[in-house]
């Protein structure tokens, strides 16, 4: 009769193999140890991760050395290397009266998938994780009116201005400017759109851009009057 046995921890150890295992999943398995016959040291194991049976022996020598005592803590989390699978595992010493280690429960879990998986979400994120000199802040329009909207908050972003309550006359002209610039008073109902969203009515919209045009032409008047001077 092994140590465990004689304890009464068996059953309930396997027990709770089976629950850890349930919970983490199939890359978790947790091995039981009684290091009463340390060549067949596995008295029960739950899940598959390491491709040992009951009846394996302890991992290796270091495993039970002299240097285990009462006195020995936990080895928490720590790394094991099979070829080029990672596990993460840690090891509960089981104890007599005495507190001497007879056993030793051990918990692996195989996160190489996992870790796998992580590089290839970094090498197929790396283009968006990077800052590109080019960022466009709007999001694509569903529809008309939101398309008007988005319009407005970029001009309002990108001058500072806090919300269309705050804008001056002149913001309001350098937005249609811009608006008729982008041809968007080509939809249908866009003067009304965007005196909904300025809240002016839609003859100013309309006074806005005949004094835009008037402008536009009073200025291109000038042009070709200095280009005449010029002729010689």
């Amino acid at each position: 009769m092994g140590h465990l046995e004689r304890l009464g921890l068996l059953e309930m150890l396997k027990r709770l193999a089976e629950g850890i295992v349930a919970v983490v999943g199939p890359c978790c398995e947790v091995v039981i140890h009684d290091f009463s016959d340390i060549e067949h040291s596995v008295v029960a194991i739950a899940g598959n991760v390491s491709g040992r049976r009951p009846g394996a022996p302890v991992p290796d020598l270091d495993f039970i050395s002299e240097k285990l005592n009462r006195d020995t803590p936990d080895q928490l989390n720590y790394r094991i290397e099979i070829n080029s699978r990672r596990l993460q595992s840690s090891t509960i010493w089981i104890r007599d009266q005495d507190g001497t280690p007879v056993g030793a429960v051990c918990v692996n879990v195989d996160f190489s998938g996992l870790l796998e998986a992580r590089a290839l979400v970094e090498k197929f994120a790396a283009p968006a994780m990077r800052t590109p000199d080019f960022v466009v802040h709007d999001t694509l329009a569903r529809d008309p009116d939101e398309l008007m909207k988005l319009s407005v908050a970029s001009f309002l972003r990108r001058n500072g201005i806090a919300d269309v309550e705050s804008m001056t006359r002149k913001d309001k002209q350098q937005l249609i400017t811009l608006i008729e610039q982008r041809g968007l008073f080509r939809i249908r109902g866009a003067a009304q759109l965007l005196a909904g969203i300025l809240n002016v009515s839609r003859a100013s919209i309309y006074n806005y851009r005949s004094r835009i045009r008037q402008e536009d032409s009073q200025a291109g008047s000038r042009c070709g009057e200095d280009e005449n001077r010029n002729v010689r």
